[in-house]
């Protein structure tokens, strides 16, 4: 075989021709994505800028020098590739690993797995060929495994492997590359990104100056990013804290006003009810002469009522009432206000009015009937048996009547306590010991029938109560005697001490009610107040039972359950409203506003530039004057969005 001359190989010598899709090197097709195109142009000494590189291959292993003056031939064989060019062009430096060919043939042959095809000695063979062949041959080694005949679709591995590389290209390509692109964008400035455009990916280059802000360095990325949600969150963590502090402290304010203004209820615009026209006594032999429908325990503003003395009277017309025991809370001042109400002209012959108090303790509720000063000798939470005899004989010397009332509301378990509402409350055989006159058989909707049973056994007093605290409460019960028309508190004082009483019972209540109108007043501090309210279930305070003593406090044991989970929760729930915060922000002030005042500010400086020739103008520059008008104009462009890169 002729050795190739010092002016290159002949068209006798062997060519190998690698397709450039067929070199794998990174190197190789980064280096030659940035070669401007007149490195990529054909020439004598660059013969290979083609979708083929000429390798000169020698069969008989000789050694071949390199040709330094390209011959005719050879030059015809290098213009003969030169339509096939494209614009994805491959470096001249390919990387040998793609295809290594040694002059003994390598491992594998002359001709590698990675395929290759030939033009033999003495043959003049068309480019298209020269191609087929070579696209023959490299599907045939894609085909079998190096080393092997056995087809390449047959191992287990190679469809993993194609797998996988494909998962690698798709991350690579739609994922990373498009990342580090934004990354790279919005750490440069304007003229850095312009220099280096054709590094972006294809998504980020097309972006307008102004969309995105740029930021000069990592640290300002992790202060946008990082730093100031942080410090937002902080901020938001104290506002919270100043937020509950302030509410629980508001809501816990004396004189705050209810929802209900029962101070604008003052009428009870209904027919009063008249209850012997669809009731009977509960005794038969009472019979239907009587003329007095007593309410015996009522409250009024004097206490925890939320009627005036007046009003309380009304209320007790409309519900078909013609006398009532006022008795307020430890104090008899709100049975005398009401006393001094009645007799006036309006009310004379509609209502009487027997002022009482009733004795509040953490043992027992016991009413003291038409007395005309308040009795504090057992006064305080927890009274003994003698301080109660005492009580109930000084209610004798001022001619009242101590009547206990409610025993089943007394002995009903405390919420969140295993322990009655009134501890220590006195068995109905020791209260009649003590002295007691009677009991409270029905309070409210509620019937004692235990006490209705024992009144009738130990010939006690029976008495009835409404115990109404609301002007939009019903009335369930009527305390009935007979005075044979002579009304006065005397005559009804001396009817119970003669034990000649019965009652009507109404288990559903009376129909018609009134109902208070909205406060406006609530209005104003409901915010504060009901926010404060919410707070307040972070804990319970169990206090049990209200003593109604002077000095205040509670009939149980207090104690604080601090509710963690509830706490958990409403921290979750602030974090998620945050996290949406963040995310409405970035799509507003990020994607929106940012991007409209950027752009704004890139026109009007690019309007000004107008103005001052910078930009306009340039189509009739010429020689060195034009060059320097272009540089002046690429400094206004940078400059002009810089700026809006700033906003």
């Amino acid at each position: 075989m002729a050795s190739p001359s010092r002016n290159g190989p002949n068209l006798g010598d062997n060519i190998l021709l690698l397709p450039s899709s067929q070199a794998t090197t990174p190197s190789a097709t980064t280096t030659s994505s940035f070669q401007d195109e007149a490195s990529l142009a054909p020439s004598p000494l660059n013969p290979v800028h083609t979708h083929n590189h000429l390798v000169p291959h020698n069969n008989n292993n000789s050694t071949s020098s390199p040709s330094l003056q390209p011959s005719a031939t050879q030059q015809q064989a290098v213009n003969s590739f030169s339509p096939l060019r494209s614009t994805s062009s491959i470096s001249s430096r390919s990387s040998t690993s793609s295809s290594s060919i040694g002059r003994s043939g390598g491992r594998n042959g002359p001709f590698s797995s990675a395929g290759a095809g030939t033009l033999t000695a003495g043959t003049t063979q068309p480019i298209t060929a020269a191609n087929s062949s070579l696209s023959a041959t490299a599907h045939a080694g894609e085909g079998v495994h190096r080393g092997s005949g056995r087809p390449a679709k047959d191992s287990p591995y190679s469809a993993n492997r194609e797998h996988g590389a494909k998962a690698s290209q798709f991350f690579h390509n739609y994922i990373l590359a498009p990342f580090q692109s934004l990354q790279v964008y919005l750490s440069s400035s304007t003229r850095d990104r312009e220099a280096s455009a054709s590094t972006y990916h294809p998504a980020v280059r097309k972006l307008p100056p102004w969309l995105l802000p740029h930021y000069r360095g990592r640290k300002p990325i992790i202060r946008s990013t990082v730093l100031r949600p942080l410090c937002r969150l902080l901020l938001l963590t104290v506002i919270l804290a100043v937020l509950i502090v302030s509410t629980l402290f508001y809501s816990f304010r004396e004189g705050q006003p209810e929802l209900a203004d029962y101070r604008s209820l003052t009428e009870f615009n209904w027919t009063p009810i008249n209850p012997r026209s669809y009731l009977s006594p509960m005794n038969a032999s009472f019979g239907e002469n009587y003329d007095v429908l007593l309410d015996g325990h009522s409250h009024s503003r004097y206490s925890d009522g939320r009627m005036s003395s007046e009003t309380l009277l009304k209320w007790h017309i409309a519900n078909g009432f013609n006398a009532v025991i006022v008795s307020d809370h430890n104090s008899i001042n709100g049975g005398l206000a009401a006393l001094e109400v009645a007799e006036n002209e309006e009310y004379a012959g509609k209502i009487t009015v027997i002022p009482a108090m009733e004795l509040t303790t953490c043992r027992l509720h016991m009413n003291l009937i038409g007395i005309n000063e308040t009795i504090d000798i057992a006064i305080k939470k927890w009274p003994t048996d003698d301080e109660l005899r005492q009580t109930i004989a000084r209610t004798h010397e001022l001619g009242g009547l101590a009547i206990i009332n409610h025993i089943p509301w007394s002995n009903t378990t405390e919420y969140g306590y295993e322990l009655p509402r009134m501890q220590n409350h006195p068995s109905r055989e020791q209260l009649v010991e003590m002295g007691i006159d009677g009991f409270e058989i029905a309070n409210g909707g509620t019937l004692d029938t235990i006490s209705l049973k024992f009144i009738q056994d130990h010939n006690l007093i029976l008495i009835t109560g409404t115990d109404v605290h609301y002007p939009d409460s019903n009335a369930y019960s009527w305390t009935i005697l007979n005075t044979n028309g002579n009304r006065t508190i005397d005559n009804i004082m001396a009817q119970l001490k003669a034990r000649r009483t019965s009652f009507l019972f109404d288990p559903t209540g009376t129909q018609p009610l009134a109902y208070p109108p909205e406060n406006p007043l609530y209005y104003k501090t409901a915010p504060p107040t009901l926010l404060g309210q919410y707070f307040q279930m972070f804990w319970i305070d169990q206090t049990g039972m209200y003593s109604f003593s002077p000095t205040g406090g509670s009939c149980h044991q207090e104690y604080i359950t601090i509710r963690w989970k509830l706490i958990g929760y409403f921290v979750a729930w602030v974090l998620v409203g945050f996290l949406l915060f963040e995310a409405a922000r970035l799509l507003i002030v990020g994607c929106c506003w940012g991007p409209f005042l950027r752009r704004r500010r890139y026109l009007q400086k690019k309007k000004r530039m107008e103005e001052e020739g910078l930009v306009a103008g340039s189509s009739g520059l010429d020689g060195g004057g034009g060059e320097r008008r272009r540089s002046s104009v690429d400094a206004g462009r940078h400059e002009l969005e810089d700026q809006s890169q700033r906003v």
